[in-house]
């Protein structure tokens, strides 16, 4: 498999292994085997309905595979929850929900202290150094609903960042947000990184991928390719995944940032 790094070694973040999911009698996903090291930011790419999000939803326990299985630090899901943290497309959230934006980070250590016992004062300091991080402190006390879009997504990453996890999962979290936003994100997850986190990313803009991120899995249905960015954003590899829905490109485009723009755009 064309950029694909060595599969199966020990010490991987996330491991993935003859997985197959299906919706109903369609195949989402297909035999797919997948490992991501420790500290990369990785973007998960593909056409629409390759099975970007199914692939996140699977490895957070949300799905169910007809065939294979997946680790996380070498243990399942069920034993490594708290070593997770997903953060899922906006479309999928009610924001009729009344909540504010410092009950919905608190949220995020729930799986800590019991979702029966109070969240104390060292909870709401800790829930408000989050959102200092990701520059939504003064909004603590509005409505989640009343953000933009790109606030709201701050929001829901400083609940994942409060639980301190290895590893973070992301589904679009640079979608229909403002340029403020994108820049405060895009520098958390590289934070997360340097920090020796784990970051998984669904991205859909093949124009800026390679200058944002420094792993790489290619995916439709089946796993095209993965590894380092270098090995894996290749002509072919990209023609493998999007076919007839690639723009029309040369090897010195793959190999040139600045010319990148040319190799297909947001699909």
């Amino acid at each position: 498999m064309a950029g694909s790094a060595d599969l199966h070694e020990p010490g991987f973040a996330l491991h993935v292994e003859d997985l197959t999911v299906r919706y109903g009698s369609s195949i989402a996903l297909w035999d797919i085997d997948l490992d991501v090291p420790p500290g990369r930011l990785v973007a998960i790419v593909g056409p629409n309905g390759s099975g970007k999000s199914t692939l996140l939803k699977s490895v957070m326990g949300l799905l169910r595979p007809v065939a294979g299985h997946i680790r996380i630090f070498g243990e399942p899901i069920s034993r490594a929850r708290s070593r997770v943290a997903y953060v899922h497309q906006r479309a999928e959230v009610d924001w009729d929900f009344p909540a504010t934006v410092l009950e919905v980070v608190t949220m995020g250590l729930y799986r800590r202290i019991g979702w029966l016992r109070p969240v104390r004062k060292a909870h709401r300091q800790a829930a408000l150094e989050a959102l200092a991080e990701v520059g939504m402190e003064a909004f603590a006390t509005r409505q989640i609903g009343q953000l933009s879009g790109g606030q709201q997504q701050r929001v829901f990453i400083a609940r994942a960042l409060i639980q301190q996890a290895d590893l973070v999962l992301l589904d679009e979290p640079l979608a229909g947000v403002d340029a403020v936003s994108e820049d405060i994100i895009l520098s958390l997850l590289r934070s997360l990184r340097d920090r020796g986190k784990s970051v998984v990313v669904v991205h859909h803009d093949l124009s800026t991928v390679r200058r944002r991120f420094d792993w790489m899995v290619l995916l439709n249905r089946r796993l095209i390719a993965q590894g380092e960015m270098r090995d894996v954003y290749t002509p072919a590899n990209l023609k493998a995944a999007y076919g007839g829905q690639m723009a029309v490109f040369d090897a010195a485009d793959a190999d040139d940032p600045a010319r990148s723009g040319r190799v297909g755009g947001q699909v």
